[in-house]
């Protein structure tokens, strides 16, 4: 709550002192003036730190002082520090704030009390005010009494107390019923025009009530980010619809609720908020993402009384991030590459050619022959990964044509045939009837799928099964490849794209690079998932060659 200026303070002060008025009367308002000061004094501090940058430490002596003396004088008053010791203060004003309405509401004494109470409280272990004399009584100047310390002069001063509870100005229930029996004691007799205004209040109250509820549900309805509430027994009492539609989906599933109950559990038992925590659910579809907030919620007694939890499906910002730090590997690669990669091939193009003149300086059979032949293998691998290099950071532009991907993957399958024989690989295809065409390169797309497919059979030393799967979603095509195979953990997952990373000996760690890329140039989209001991799937979205317009398409149109 911020006040930008004197009268716009005096403004909330009067529109909340009218409601007590209206709903109080006589020696009771006193309390609730008093709590409205304590409310208006958490404002009016957080508000000062803020426009002074005071930061979060607690007040000295000297700072409390000052920020006393200046929130009272911009009020209107007139206010010096008479006194000043560590454990005591006195402050007295010829001229009050309340100076035009204190003789007719001599109560409002009690709300400067309270600001100042609430202030000490929070920044000192010991707060209690003792009121000398005041302009209500007619005494000539206001003067009151601050103690800091639990001193026995303290102890005997006949002042309020007050203590550091963010909740001390809530009105409760008992004070309610107190109220009520000031108001109406039981050996009175009832004035019928007052019991009706009570009763009048009590039935605004419960449409009051009422209303905040609907109000409350519209708006978090209206909200996009999910609102999910629990009691101190972590039960859920409150879900608004998104967080119905988040969580429960069409169907009701209360396993989907567990992450954030055991968020909010923490919450319960610690007090410990989560800001912007990211939270991995495991949903039919797949992994989702969530941005989580949790906060705890208090009573009138200041007790943890439940706690809240707002959160937001951040899936696809996840997957944009992500493919955001791709690009900037395959950028970081593509500089090394530009510099590198052609100055490495030059000296090995003539390493290789000399050493081909020297083999011929040695009968084959012999070791100087042997060893000639093993380091021109060796140039040729490395000159093969150079190759694989450039084109990771330069790839071919695809030649894009109509292509049936059902061809392409026929194709494959018998080219791996013989290879999951070998290694004692089931193959299967689950492959969709009329499914559109794509505009791909076939060269390159297949070089994907052989590279996919041959990583697969890989995976399964002692055996296994592979399934490619094509089906037709929207506007894309999507071609999957499952795996039984050995899998990978998360370590590996969030590296599989990376250049040069490979789990084999052999591996140059390229292929998966470029087909990522491949697949990018095509405009597609290209995921893995994996879970260790089960297998790995390999998802491939391409898009579709829109269908042409038939003429009754074309008449109804």
């Amino acid at each position: 709550m911020h006040f930008d200026s004197r009268e716009d303070f005096f403004l909330h002060l009067f529109v909340d002192y009218t409601l007590v008025n209206e709903m109080l009367i006589g020696r009771y308002a006193d309390v609730i003036l008093r709590k409205l000061g304590i409310k208006y004094g958490q404002s009016l501090e957080e508000s000062y730190r803020e426009q002074t940058a005071a930061g979060s430490d607690k007040f000295t002596v000297e700072e409390l002082v000052a920020f006393i003396l200046y929130l009272l004088r911009k009020l209107g008053g007139a206010y010096l520090c008479k006194h000043r010791t560590e454990t005591k203060l006195e402050f007295a004003s010829y001229d009050c704030p309340f100076r035009h309405l204190i003789l007719k509401s001599p109560a409002l004494c009690k709300f400067i009390q309270g600001v100042i109470g609430s202030i000490v409280a929070r920044n000192f272990p010991y707060c209690k005010i003792e009121e000398r004399s005041s302009q209500s009584r007619k005494d000539p100047f206001c003067h009151f009494i601050v103690y800091l310390a639990q001193t026995d002069e303290a102890q005997r001063s006949p002042g309020e107390e007050f203590t550091d509870n963010r909740t001390s100005y809530f009105i409760t229930r008992r004070e309610m019923q107190t109220a009520k029996a000031d108001l109406f004691p039981p050996s009175q007799v009832y004035d019928p025009a007052a019991l009706q205004g009570f009763e009048d209040l009590k039935s605004i109250y419960r449409e009051m009530k009422m209303e905040y509820n609907q109000l409350r549900d519209e708006i978090f309805s209206d909200l996009k980010m999910g609102v999910v509430i629990v009691n101190n027994a972590n039960q859920i009492t409150y879900l608004n619809k998104a967080a119905q539609e988040l969580l429960l989906g069409d169907e009701s599933d209360p396993l989907q609720c567990e992450p954030f109950l055991g968020l909010l559990g923490q919450t319960l038992n610690t007090g410990k908020r989560f800001n912007q925590y990211l939270l991995q659910v495991p949903r039919i579809e797949g992994q989702r993402f969530y941005s989580v907030n949790t906060s705890p919620l208090y009573d009138e007694k200041g007790a943890v009384s439940g706690a809240v939890c707002v959160f937001q499906d951040v899936t696809e910002k996840k997957a944009l991030e992500n493919e955001l730090l791709q690009m900037e590997k395959f950028s970081l690669v593509a500089e090394l590459a530009a510099g590198t990669a052609h100055e490495i091939r030059n000296p090995m193009t003539t390493l290789r050619g000399f050493l081909q003149v020297l083999s011929r300086e040695f009968r084959p059979g012999t070791k100087g022959h042997e060893y000639c032949e093993l380091m021109i293998d060796e140039i040729d691998r490395a000159n093969s990964i150079i190759k694989e290099f450039l084109l990771l950071t330069k790839p071919a532009a695809p030649n894009l044509e109509e292509t049936n991907i059902h061809v392409i993957l026929e194709e494959i399958s018998l080219l791996i045939e013989t290879k999951s024989l070998l290694e004692n690989v089931e193959l299967q295809k689950q492959f969709a009837k009329n499914l559109p065409l794509v505009k791909a390169d076939p060269a390159q797309i297949k070089q994907v799928f052989l590279n996919i497919a041959t990583n697969a059979i890989q995976a399964m030393p002692n055996g296994g099964s592979l399934t490619i799967t094509s089906q037709a979603k929207g506007n894309k095509v999507v071609i999957t490849f499952a795996d039984t195979g050995c899998g990978m953990d998360e370590a590996q997952l969030a590296k599989i794209f990376d250049p040069f990373y490979t789990t084999k000996e052999q591996g140059t760690g390229l292929g998966l690079t470029i087909s990522y890329r491949i697949i990018e140039n095509h405009g597609g989209k290209i995921a893995v998932e994996s879970t260790p001991n089960v297998g790995t799937t390999f998802t491939i979205e391409l898009p579709a060659v829109p269908e042409p317009m038939s003429k009754k398409d074309f008449t109804q149109g």
